[in-house]
């Protein structure tokens, strides 16, 4: 594969160098490699869209709800997260908990005796290997959030789906879908999956003064309607609003399979009107139980 420096990059798309060199270190440009202090770009590496268009595409007119915030506070003070909970009782409970409710959600029948055993590294044989590679790399997933310290990329993005992915595709698992969105919005044009993330990102980036609970839930939902890849959309948005709770020093929510009718009850109101109100409630209430475990 042949290369190309920021300068020729920037001639050839019409671009600034400092606009190149801020989409490198963004994610948003396929391939990009640093090296020292420049950046190396594959020749062939598409023109990246300008955010400014992108806005005539909004994905949708999103209300947040609002939170508890002296609560959640004060959770985060009395069970802080560090790098020791990793191995902490809790997490293993969190990590189980959200694995059987995914499992339920993708139609994946797996008894909770059997995902324990594929957690303790031990094979099932009635089950799968995609499964057991999927149970394990989303607890890998999962416990590696714990050191996130920045804000989502792109790439940010791509990389972690394509861990979640690992042994079960490992070529196109960087690739967001062909297509549109798994659920559209009444009186939305169609716009594909690529640009509709390109999207979010770009209205993420004015997110970050919110509570990371209220920034984490919005990303959580457009995550659940988009569905940017062809498999396990569900455990990939469900780590992207772990990540950015736990960031900011929250737990993950704790999902259970009983949690269904309640999820789409508040999910679909956020869906049909941009209200999140519901929705935030019911994923704020699931954090609180992450902490109320009695481990």
């Amino acid at each position: 594969m042949k290369y190309i420096d920021v300068s020729q990059a920037a001639k050839r798309w019409g671009i600034s160098d400092r606009r190149i060199r801020y989409l490198c270190n963004e994610g948003r440009i396929d391939g990009a490699i640093k090296m020292g202090w420049s950046w190396t770009i594959p020749e062939d590496a598409p023109r990246p869209r300008d955010g400014r268009v992108l806005r005539h595409f909004k994905n949708m007119d999103i209300r947040p709800g609002g939170v508890d915030v002296d609560r959640l506070i004060g959770l985060r003070i009395a069970h802080p997260v560090t790098p020791q909970l990793k191995s902490d009782k809790r997490i293993s409970a969190i990590v189980l908990s959200n694995l059987l409710y995914l499992l339920d959600k993708e139609k994946i029948l797996i008894e909770e005796r059997d995902v324990k055993r594929i957690l303790s590294a031990k094979i099932v044989p009635s089950i799968p290997l995609e499964y057991h590679l999927l149970i394990v790399n989303f607890r890998s997933c999962l416990l590696s959030l714990i050191d996130m310290k920045e804000s989502w990329t792109d790439k940010d993005m791509r990389v972690l789906y394509s861990r979640l992915m690992q042994g079960i595709d490992d070529i196109s698992s960087m690739r967001y879908r062909d297509g549109y969105s798994l659920r559209e919005v009444r009186g939305k044009d169609k716009v594909r999956v690529d640009v509709q993330m390109e999207t979010l990102l770009a209205q993420y980036e004015s997110w970050k003064g919110l509570n990371a609970l209220v920034s984490g839930v919005m990303l959580y939902g457009e995550l659940e309607r988009i569905g940017p890849f062809e498999k396990y959309s569900s455990f990939f948005s469900f780590l992207v609003l772990s990540g950015e709770l736990l960031r900011s020093g929250f737990l993950p929510p704790m999902f259970s399979v009983g949690d269904r009718e309640e999820f789409d009850a508040s999910y679909f109101i956020a869906l049909k009107r941009g209200n999140y109100k519901d929705f935030t409630a019911f994923i704020e209430s699931r954090v609180v139980r992450s902490y109320r475990l009695d481990v």
